[in-house]
């Protein structure tokens, strides 16, 4: 932003103006997102989330460029301390948002948390609304890598409605103001979602019990399993991936009754599989930080919140038998090497698995992916065995097994 400018100026020219007139076009966004649509290319989760994204800022763009202001300089008041100032305050086709301008360079690696304090404080007023029903505009340059980091992950982990645009000054002068809608890049996207489908990166728990006769015990008919243990079971897993978006975790869980033949004490597995942000963490990245640590720490850095994020899968694992099954019903629980499981014909190769239920990132890569299969297919393309109902593939075990090997579906 041209240092010509404070931001009371920059400030009052943009309320008085309003978003319509000042709001640039964005005809590359909707070229980004169109490509690929029936070419048969090489999976990249990158692309995929690219693509989600996209459509949700070209979704927001298309109703904040028309929004309009109804405040501004709001005084939040919180205690006897000095009251919060929200920049300005707006409506859209949807609802509110809320927009905070940034001039200076320094400010702006405190925008985000502004921003979020003001969108909170007025999604407080309206108990007990949600993380996306205030949209955040941000109106900053995004010069600091912080803060272009901070922008994806409130986009695509944190979900929220959020859209940033960055100032221009073609001629130099503040009336030649335009605001840009502001993309983030292939490499941010990389970057972004690197290792997000290494076995390696996924946290494991297992929880296994006995049958319970009549409601899922392992009988079967000519190999396949009674229709009420699948019932039961299932209704089990669909209540876990609740808990799991509940708790923005991004993986699957699924159910596992092994072979009758089989001698296995446990007759039923919950498995919960999720993202180890810890684990997936790229060293290089990180060194920033852990390199100014002392060296006793360096190791505990990755270690401590690791261990921490697998006590939230075990605790969740704990809640999803307690709240469904019997009053203390009895399961034994462990922490299984994931990439070692997904391999194994004895764990997983000679056994039922059944009611597979993607969540947060995993889902909407996995769904996307299908989709595009589907898409293709009916266009003329490779006829590739898959269900009429989508539904069916997307809790489909075997399916979701090739798609986290990379495998062409």
């Amino acid at each position: 932003m041209s240092g010509k400018f404070n931001e009371e100026q920059v400030h009052q020219y943009l309320y008085e103006q309003g978003l319509e007139k000042l709001v640039a076009d964005a005809p590359g966004i909707d070229d980004a997102v169109g490509s690929n649509d029936n070419e048969e290319v090489e999976f990249e989760l990158w692309r995929i989330i690219k693509v989600k994204a996209l459509q949700k800022l070209t979704r927001l763009h298309r109703t904040i460029r028309y929004g309009e202001f109804i405040g501004s300089k709001i005084k939040l008041p919180t205690d006897k301390t000095t009251p919060m100032e929200l920049d300005v305050l707006g409506q859209h086709e949807v609802g509110l948002f809320v927009l905070e301008l940034k001039v200076d360079r320094a400010a702006e690696r405190n925008a985000f948390s502004e921003l979020f304090a003001y969108s909170n404080y007025i999604a407080g007023l309206f108990v007990p609304s949600g993380h996306k029903d205030i949209t955040n505009v941000l109106v900053a340059r995004l010069e600091v890598k912080l803060t272009r980091q901070a922008f994806l992950y409130d986009l695509l982990i944190t979900d929220r409605n959020i859209i940033v645009y960055t100032p221009d000054f073609p001629d130099g002068t503040l009336e030649s103001m335009r605001l840009h809608l502001h993309i983030p890049t292939d490499d941010d996207f990389r970057l972004f979602t690197n290792q997000l489908l290494s076995h390696n990166a996924m946290s494991c728990v297992v929880a296994s019990f006995n049958d319970l006769e009549g409601w899922f015990d392992s009988k079967e008919e000519e190999g396949s399993l009674n229709d009420y243990a699948i019932e039961h079971l299932e209704g089990l897993s669909n209540y876990t991936a609740q808990l799991m978006e509940a708790e923005h975790l991004h993986g699957f869980c699924f159910m596992r009754k092994p072979w009758q033949e089989r001698p296995l004490y446990y007759r039923n597995s919950l498995f919960i599989c999720a993202i180890n942000p810890f684990r997936a963490a790229a060293i290089k990245g990180t060194n920033v930080i852990s390199e100014q640590l002392e060296a006793e720490y360096r190791t505990r850095f990755f270690e401590v919140p690791e261990w921490g994020f697998d006590g939230r899968l075990t605790a969740l694992a704990k809640r999803a038998v307690k709240d469904c099954l019997t009053h203390d019903y009895h399961c034994e629980l462990e922490l299984p090497l994931w990439s070692a499981i997904v391999v194994s014909t004895l764990e997983l190769g000679i056994s039922h698995n059944f009611g597979f239920r993607p969540t947060g990132l995993l889902r909407e890569a996995y769904v996307s992916y299908l989709s595009d299969t589907y898409a293709r297919e009916a266009t003329g393309g490779h006829a590739r065995d898959l269900s009429v109902l989508k539904i069916n593939e997307i809790n489909n075990w075997l399916r979701a097994w090739m798609f986290m090997e990379g495998a062409v579906l």
